[in-house]
């Protein structure tokens, strides 16, 4: 059995180590510390620190590495360095998520318990779709997006690169959500929303447009 790497041991870390156990694919898990975010205690495993002088030495020696950190910015920033060192990112996905067979979804990603990714659903590289979020047939999420729990995607919507979908928010069908957007908790989404513009309420409207 394989070795996994947890980059990140912070809460994500912890929700990834439970998550990657309940797939019981691997034989050891180990943790590595995010230097920007720190680390919690976890009884029983192995924590390395980023500023470790054999840290390459160290990465090079688990068959997978997943990271682990809900900011989008850090995840995209730890796997675009595992992609230079040419190292194999892990998928997690727990044994209750709902994968549709025709679902595409790449390397580095985490699906967390109960989960659905639905038919000829696409998730890129890097994001994580949390506890019961619901991806609806023929949705495309890109890049290091974070879905938080019990948000729901109707079919045909797109989310774009870096962007935030709050627990508990819903997004009707045909919706573009753009890059680096954020999506509030328990927002109902009936219109586009723009790249860096954060959106609100019931109907979802906007609440600030961020500067590239």
């Amino acid at each position: 059995m394989k070795k996994l790497l947890i980059w990140g041991a912070g809460d994500q870390g912890t929700v990834t180590l439970e998550c990657a156990l309940a797939m019981n694919q691997y034989a050891a898990i180990d943790f590595l510390e995010i230097k920007e975010k720190g680390h919690r205690r976890i009884p029983g495993r192995v924590i390395y620190r980023e500023d470790d002088d054999d840290i390459g030495r160290i990465i090079r020696s688990y068959d997978e590495i997943i990271v682990a950190t809900g900011s989008n910015d850090l995840r995209d920033k730890k796997i675009s360095r595992l992609i230079s060192m040419e190292r194999p990112l892990a998928t997690v996905i727990h044994p209750t998520a709902v994968i549709s067979p025709s679902a595409k979804i790449a390397g580095g990603c985490t699906i967390l318990a109960n989960a659905v990714v639905h038919t000829n659903a696409v998730v890129g590289t890097g994001c994580i779709i949390n506890t019961a979020a619901v991806i609806e047939h023929d949705c495309i999420i890109e890049d290091f997006v974070n879905i938080c729990p019990n948000a729901s995607m109707a079919g045909h919507t797109q989310i774009g690169r870096k962007s935030f979908l709050g627990i508990g928010s819903t997004i009707i069908d045909g919706i573009r959500i753009g890059k680096e957007a954020v999506v509030g908790a328990g927002a109902v989404v009936i219109r586009n929303v723009p790249d860096f513009t954060t959106v609100v309420g019931v109907p979802a409207k906007p609440k600030s447009a961020r500067q590239i």
